[in-house]
């Protein structure tokens, strides 16, 4: 029964977070592969810790580069566990 409760929790879970990572895939690639708009780091190569910190920062305006006021944007309505869930489901 446990085993069956926590790969029912995985599979909601990795359903969520491809979900809410839709909207990041235009820009990113469905796997994180790309650079979007031939700027930003390559998601996929960023550990989960750096996904977070890097979400966060563009929500408070802390972090980004050039394509930093058009993430601001895109984070803004994100809640902690849409971020957890996307560092989850496209970080190392």
């Amino acid at each position: 029964m446990k085993k069956t409760i926590i790969i029912f929790a995985l599979l909601v879970s990795s359903v969520f977070a491809t979900e809410v990572y839709k909207k990041c895939a235009a820009c990113h690639g469905a796997n994180g592969e790309k650079a979007a708009l031939g700027k930003s780091k390559i998601i996929k190569d960023m550990t989960k810790a750096e996904i977070v910190t890097a979400m966060k920062g563009y929500k408070d305006g802390s972090y980004g580069g050039p394509m930093k006021g058009l993430m601001k944007g895109q984070a803004n309505p994100l809640s902690d566990a849409d971020i957890e869930a996307i560092a989850n489901f496209i970080g190392k």
